[in-house]
């Protein structure tokens, strides 16, 4: 009987897409738990992979090579590498999975530090959907949404909730992902209306990039929602010079309250080499990173990077999985 419990309790295999996404939340738990300083450092076995899968899923995997033909299909279907395996010399075997370096495609960093960019969409949803039911009016909420693969998961929360909120948005980006997720056919388009500048694609970014700003000119928005791919002493850079280009004019021009949104593996201490700054991290009203749990012996460089802004970072939000922190102008950081 007992046996028959337990069999029943078991949860069928996860779909691919579910597989790799709970193998690389693994990987962002491993870099959080131990001293390694990147995610590229990490070699994790498979049968701590399948251990894993086993406590948090209740899914039983018995072939290591199953699993890993597994994710090969699912790269194949997606068109990227995100891992690699290396070999266990201790146990042949086992093997080691890795994820694959660089990862330098719009399609591979969605997948990069997935539990952290997660905790950040739903901090931001969050502060959206307060925002939305605080105001007196049943205006829509406005919101500009930049590129990244951050802002793609907040548009998958603001898309896969449209049905169950009583909030209405219009929503202005040239995010490629968040537009996919934004016009799914699930989607309550009488709760989501989006609009989309001109431009051409930009294949690393997958976002449409251009010199055009006539579609967000002269809207108010309530929030505008960006990410960056470096910040260095307090100034911001991105490495394609056609984002460089929108994020510049997104930062400078539009109105509303403006929110950078970071996994804090931004942070560095030297900027993009041959890249200017688009802007500053005070252009910024507030900013949006994951909580984590890492013990003060074992914090990353990126983490004592951001102790460096705490002159100009005011506590506004500190929840079990994000902090938000309101931008304090004029002061030196």
């Amino acid at each position: 009987m007992a046996e028959t419990l337990n069999r029943s309790q078991q949860r069928q295999r996860l779909k691919q897409r579910e597989l790799v996404m709970s193998i690389c939340d693994l990987f962002s738990q491993e870099l959080e738990r131990t001293s390694v300083e990147s995610i590229w450092d990490l070699r994790i076995s498979i049968s701590r992979v399948k251990e894993y899968l086993q406590t948090t899923y209740r899914t039983s995997y018995k072939s290591s090579l199953w699993v890993y033909t597994q994710l090969k299909r699912y790269e194949e279907e997606l068109g990227v590498q995100i891992f690699h395996k290396e070999r266990n010399d201790t146990d042949p075997r086992d093997f080691y999975l890795c994820v694959h370096s660089p990862f330098v495609n719009f399609f591979q960093k969605q997948h990069l530090h997935v539990g952290e960019k997660i905790k950040l969409a739903n901090g931001v949803y969050e502060k959206i959907t307060h925002f939305a039911q605080e105001r007196s009016s049943e205006e829509p909420v406005r919101l500009l949404l930049g590129a990244g693969s951050t802002i793609y998961h907040l548009a998958a929360i603001i898309a896969e909730r449209s049905s169950t909120t009583q909030a209405r948005y219009i929503i202005y980006t040239h995010n490629l992902g968040a537009l996919q997720r934004l016009l799914n056919p699930h989607v309550d388009s009488q709760q989501i209306t989006v609009f989309t500048p001109q431009g051409k694609i930009d294949p690393t970014t997958y976002a449409i990039v251009g010199l055009e700003t006539a579609f967000f000119d002269g809207v108010e928005f309530d929030f505008v929602i960006q990410g960056t791919t470096r910040l260095c002493k307090g100034e911001l850079y991105v490495e394609s010079r056609d984002e460089w280009n929108r994020k510049r004019a997104i930062l400078s021009r539009c109105t509303g309250e403006k929110v950078l949104v970071l996994t804090k593996h931004e942070l560095a201490d030297v900027p993009l080499e041959g890249i200017e700054r688009y802007g500053s991290l005070t252009d910024y009203d507030r900013v949006v990173v994951p909580r984590r749990s890492t013990s003060v012996g074992n914090r990353k460089r990126y983490e004592l990077l951001f102790d460096e802004y705490a002159s100009i970072l005011e506590p506004e939000i500190i929840s079990w999985n994000y902090e938000i922190f309101k931008i304090l102008k004029n002061i030196d950081a």
